[in-house]
């Protein structure tokens, strides 16, 4: 089928970027399929019957069901006008899964009915084919990486121009429940393109920045179709992204349950899945927290629709009960959602709560139809750009170190030069934390950027990058569990951390530390910020709870818990899991948080503006990834149960697919915002993707692995410096010269700021 001329009109100034972004959540998508049904109603009351949602977006994007959703929302009939509308996806799509094969050893259910339904109602219509953009996220489990189909590559980029039905049945393919889905795509001139792909809630469950990304991906390179909207003018974005439903309230988790759980209750437990349920509702939640302060920053909050239930119980939150009663069950709960009252991310608790006066979901859907409407309709002269381009000068400079267990260490002999560096320009004292305004660190790298920034008796940093040293890493110790328990106790892990850190408070470090958890309990991420300190506190905990806790990495070590009292007597308490949960690199958290400050008006920052990203200055550090080994495949995740997914080897490829994707997908945004202010020379990401055998666990300790770690981080310091390929992924940069260079170079830089 060719593309016909696309009936959505390009945005002129004055008018907005259009977006609808849906989640995944298996049969819980017909909560937002209940949403979208009222919205569309809504627009045809507006424009006449014939309205369609395809009409009115300039990008859908969709995850797992939400992929589904947004394909058959957006492909064609042979008048070149959506096949449907959204009333005609019913409850009765969501509960063709298949038949239950396998639990243990092979996956959940064969899928051969989702399929054959998918094939059925998409056809042989291709990704460039759809009526409007489309952004579909899936995970590569072969080369352990991303693969984000967008009608946008398919212009440049045949191979990504595969069948809506492959894609949307790789996005749905959930670790444990459906069988891995490879194809292949061939362009014109018979190049062949593999996929091997699995669900893309591994990447982004909640596919709203990915969407956003993708517009300012196509602004950066010119398409005349934004023009004249620049990079990063985030005001001009109207978005609505619809949840499928959490069990917030439940709280049917806490962390003495969780501390004693083995690989088997982390994935099943009492008919739930906790251990997906952790990664995709951290993922999810992120992602609205960072549009959250985005919109806010740029006092653009109307212009930014987050609809979710978070009350969720029993078989409602399941993913797969598909009984006629439960069916029935997610329709009524998405039409009592209609009727709730409009809610927004409150930045300080990091919870979502009702505005005052902001009216209902349903109110809140009216306006934006009333707003979609006019915005196709609008021709309007093009005027010149209210925002700002970047000022110069300072910089607000961040350090930011991804989680990886022992692999740690990379990042740490990384650490080490760059001290040494600082310390040829400004003498023998220098410490990391002297040098940057916000450290930032997940899991080992939250253990890290704990001991580089805690002060002694003179308030001076007690530990030099030298003196982390590859024993640390070496501190899990005792094997207690494996199947019905965490793998390790801990307790060695808990008392060297202690002893290094002492009684040292978050309040107390010696520059602004981000460190990121996840609370098993209340189902949703829990950022311990400096800043936050400083406001609150209840987050003013020990950095050896922190610490603990962000390296609690489930199936491994047990969950954390700790309470923290003010001085009014007001007690938190936190029951918390590993940080790679919530943001296995750290960075694009560090600079949410540095943003919030500044939409605060933190003098610290003045005269900077909110979204001012010209002004930063950051160096992320991975844990690296065997990428290059390429140890898995689809045909053999295809027929993986629980034990494969979570012991294959000696790996474990769950965690890995969860981990990296969630790093790799803050390296892509971070590329596309510093490329697109052509800041890319401020952006420093440093990566080793070529780990192979034992290099890339997590828990191996022994001496000869311990000096390996060192020596890879030794030699990626002479390697290229690398960026990511907006196109193609990482590749070196012409006559960027090595990862050692180039952090020469940003000493300079710092150290004249």
């Amino acid at each position: 089928m060719e593309r016909k001329t696309s009936q959505i009109q390009p945005p002129t100034y004055g008018d907005l970027i259009t977006v609808l972004s849906i989640d995944g959540g298996g049969i819980r998508g017909i909560i937002p399929a209940t949403i979208l049904s009222f919205l569309e109603s809504q627009l045809q009351e507006l424009d006449g019957s014939d309205a369609r949602l395809a009409d009115y977006f300039d990008v859908m994007a969709g995850t797992s069901t939400g992929g589904l959703v947004t394909a058959m929302l957006t492909a064609p009939d042979e008048n070149n006008r959506p096949l449907y509308a959204a009333k005609d996806i019913t409850p009765g799509l969501f509960a063709p899964i298949g038949n239950i094969v396998q639990t243990l050893i092979g996956p959940k259910y064969d899928g051969k009915y989702l399929h054959e339904v998918v094939k059925e109602k998409l056809k042989d219509i291709r990704l460039s084919n759809t009526i409007t953009n489309v952004v579909i996220p899936t995970f590569d489990i072969k080369k352990l990486q991303p693969t984000i189909f967008s009608t946008y590559e398919t212009k440049r980029a045949a191979c990504y121009d595969a069948k809506l039905s492959d894609i949307c049945i790789s996005t749905s393919a959930a670790p444990t429940y459906l069988p891995a889905h490879y194809f292949k795509v061939e362009d014109s001139k018979g190049n062949v393109r593999e996929h091997h792909l699995i669900d893309g809630g591994v990447v982004a469950n909640n596919p709203g920045l990915i969407a956003i990304s993708e517009v300012s991906k196509e602004i950066f390179k010119n398409n005349p179709d934004f023009y004249p909207i620049k990079p990063m003018e985030y005001g001009r974005f109207l978005v609505i992204s619809l949840g499928t439903g959490a069990a917030k309230y439940e709280q049917k988790y806490n962390s003495s349950m969780a501390a004693k759980w083995g690989i088997v209750k982390w994935l099943l437990h009492k008919g739930s899945n906790p251990l997906i349920e952790v990664f995709t509702q951290s993922s999810a939640d992120m992602v609205d927290y960072h549009n959250s302060v985005v919109f806010q920053a740029l006092r653009s909050e109307d212009s930014y629709l987050r609809i979710q239930e978070d009350e969720l119980s029993g078989t409602e939150a399941s993913v797969d009960v598909a009984t006629k009663e439960n069916l029935e069950r997610l329709v009524e709960i998405g039409e009592k959602l209609l009727k709730k009252p409009l809610s927004r991310v409150n930045l300080e608790t990091g919870l979502s709560e009702p505005i005052p006066k902001g009216g209902t979901n349903e109110e809140a859907l009216k306006r934006f139809a009333t707003l979609l409407v006019n915005e196709r309709r609008l021709l309007m002269e093009r005027k010149t750009s209210q925002i700002q381009p970047p000022t110069y000068g300072d910089f607000i400079t961040v350090l930011s170190i991804d989680g990886g267990g022992i692999r740690g260490i990379i990042p740490a002999t990384i650490l080490s030069f760059l001290e040494s560096q600082l310390q040829e320009l400004d003498g023998k004292d220098a410490r990391l934390a002297e040098y940057f305004d916000v450290i930032a660190g997940t899991s080992t790298g939250g253990l890290v950027t704990a001991m580089l920034t805690a002060p002694d008796e003179n308030n001076r940093p007690f530990y030099a990058a030298k003196d982390i040293t590859p024993g640390l890493f070496a501190s899990m110790r005792k094997m207690v569990q494996a199947l019905i328990g965490p793998k390790y106790d801990g307790k060695y892990l808990h008392e060297v951390i202690k002893e290094k850190l002492k009684d040292s408070l978050l309040s107390n470090t010696i520059t602004n530390v981000v460190i990121p958890t996840f609370d098993i309990k209340k189902l949703q991420p829990t950022i311990f910020s400096t800043y936050e300190t400083k406001r609150s506190a209840r987050y003013d905990a020990k950095l050896s709870d922190i610490c603990i806790s962000t390296s609690a990495a489930p199936t491994y070590l047990p969950a954390h818990y700790f309470k923290v009292e003010d001085d009014k007597g007001n007690i938190r308490e936190h029951n918390l899991i590993d940080g790679g949960v919530a943001a296995n690199n750290p960075c694009l958290i560090a600079i949410s948080e540095v943003s919030k400050e500044i939409l605060k008006e933190n003098p610290d920052f003045f005269p900077i503006k909110p979204m001012d990203y010209g002004r930063f200055l950051v160096i992320s550090i991975g844990t690296g990834a065997p990428k290059f080994e390429q140890e898995y495949n689809s045909s053999m995740a295809a027929k993986w149960g629980i034990v494969d997914w979570l012991f294959h080897k000696g790996y474990t490829p769950l965690f890995e697919v969860f981990t990296q994707s969630s790093a790799d997908m803050i390296d892509y945004h971070n590329s596309v915002v510093f490329q697109a202010l052509h800041s890319e020379d401020s952006y420093l990401r440093i990566q080793e993707d070529g780990l192979s055998g034992t290099e890339a666990s997590v828990d191996v300790a022994t001496k000869e692995n311990l000096e390996r770690l060192v020596e890879i981080g030794e030699k990626l310091l002479k390697k290229p410096l690398s960026r990511v390929n907006l196109e193609t992924g990482l590749e070196p940069i012409p006559k960027g010269g090595t990862n050692e260079e180039a952090l020469k170079r940003y000493i300079i830089i710092n150290t004249s700021v």
